[in-house]
């Protein structure tokens, strides 16, 4: 009797994660130590990614100055790694590449909303990955908890070394974004 040996899976690149054809579908697909991982987000998530979005863009173009908001682009982080972050915030200083251009890089904010799929990876490896490369502040945006949970790291920090959770009619703010205030409880109204 022989023995086959065991398939042995093969990670993908960032390179041929970037060209694969599934990523014209609908589908939302991110590469994590590569490995494809797929999110399937439903109506209350993308109400929350709408709501967050429409705070952050009508703050962010009220003054000149105040960067710029994005919805999930691709992001590499290194040759086995693209994410696909729900929003991310650019601060006004940053060099960032043509608007025709992909992968960009991570943003100063990083937002993250809880998808039945793929909450496990964003509060887990995902949290762990935009830590160790210098995402400033993160959003994890939960609606069935109607809270969020903000990591941020002080001026000089290596890692995120204040955390908050703000829920109900508490305000979300930002040291990063002067005058922005929202309540928890308007990211999650229909």
């Amino acid at each position: 009797m022989s023995s086959m040996p065991a398939a042995v899976p093969q990670r993908m690149t960032a390179r041929e994660f970037l060209e694969l054809p599934e990523r014209t579908t609908a589908r939302r697909l991110q590469l994590l130590d590569g490995e494809v991982v797929v999110d399937d987000p439903t109506p209350r998530h993308q109400l929350a990614v709408t709501n967050v979005l429409m705070a952050l863009r009508t703050w962010s173009s009220a003054e000149t100055g105040r960067g710029f908001v994005t919805l999930n682009i691709d992001t590499r982080i290194d040759d086995h790694t693209v994410v696909s972050p729900d929003l991310q915030w650019y601060a006004a200083d940053r060099d960032l590449p043509s608007l025709d251009r992909r992968p960009w890089p991570l943003g100063d904010l990083v937002v993250e909303v809880r998808s039945p799929s793929t909450w496990h990876v964003d509060v887990g490896r995902k949290r762990g990955l935009y830590e160790r490369h210098g995402v400033r502040e993160l959003w994890l945006v939960d609606p069935p908890a109607g809270a969020v949970l903000v990591f941020r790291r002080s001026a000089g920090s290596e890692t995120f070394d204040a955390t908050t959770e703000i829920g109900g009619d508490a305000e979300l703010t930002s040291p990063l974004l002067p005058a922005f205030a929202v309540t928890a409880a308007r990211l999650f109204a229909a």
